[in-house]
């Protein structure tokens, strides 16, 4: 396999508000099972969204979680250009180049828009519930990740080789931003730096950092995420963060 190129960092340490309950807290009752194996979507071509010269993953991590969306539900729509996305990035920090935290940032896209696409609500799923893990990226189509990152990963990552427990337990280089969107029995797929690349289960529970499950702005349009998730819970609690 042609190497690949690896990018930047910009995930910014977790922040998880305390007016938020985890995902389970919105239903009545146990969250519903997720089938066994989640297909990566078809996506021709995901872009690096200038992570490789900016750190602006929790943006673009988002990006390509809309893309995953679009790409299960079968919708066409439009997506940035990377100058578009890196724009977006730095009219949110600022004009720095110096990251996101992404709980701050989903406010912000919530509030604000990306591009035409919209996050209605998003709630945190705990990284060591692999039944949550699984159920976020089945019912949303993704599950937006945050992760530490070591100089070993990014050399699997660059020769096309899954990230397992050995090259996550090294010394972290950098926290990234990941939203996966696939999962089987033997690895979790998420998309970074422009491709898809494999996390073998062990791995996720050292290298995860923070998850959120993100509901659409269509879902919450409709009233209903499908699933049996308190919407209008949830948005009184989102609304507290205000």
């Amino acid at each position: 396999m042609t190497d690949r190129i690896t990018g930047l960092f910009g995930r910014l340490p977790a922040l998880i508000p305390a007016a938020l309950h985890e995902i389970e807290h919105y239903f009545a009752g146990s969250l519903p099972a997720a089938p066994a194996t989640v297909a990566v979507p078809s996506v021709t071509a995901w872009g690096m969204g200038g992570n490789d010269e900016y750190g602006d993953c929790g943006v673009i991590g988002l990006g390509h979680g809309f893309m995953a969306a679009a790409a299960d539900t079968a919708r066409a729509e439009t997506f940035p250009t990377d100058a578009q996305d890196v724009s977006y990035y730095l009219a949110y920090t600022g004009g720095e180049d110096d990251g996101v935290v992404l709980s701050a940032y989903l406010a912000h896209v919530r509030a604000n828009g990306f591009y035409g696409h919209t996050v209605g609500a998003y709630v945190p799923v705990s990284v060591t519930s692999l039944s949550h893990i699984r159920f976020a990226t089945w019912a949303y189509d993704f599950c937006y990740t945050g992760c530490v990152v070591t100089a070993a990963m990014m050399s699997a990552f660059s020769a096309g080789q899954p990230w397992t427990l050995e090259e996550v337990q090294g010394t972290p280089v950098g926290g990234h931003c990941v939203p996966l969107v696939g999962y089987d029995a033997t690895y979790l797929y998420c998309v970074t730096w422009g491709a898809i690349q494999p996390i073998a289960w062990s791995a996720w529970d050292v290298m995860a950092s923070e998850a959120w499950a993100v509901m659409t702005g269509e879902l919450v349009t409709a009233g209903d995420d499908g699933h049996g998730l308190n919407l209008a819970a949830l948005q009184a609690d989102l609304a507290r963060l205000n």
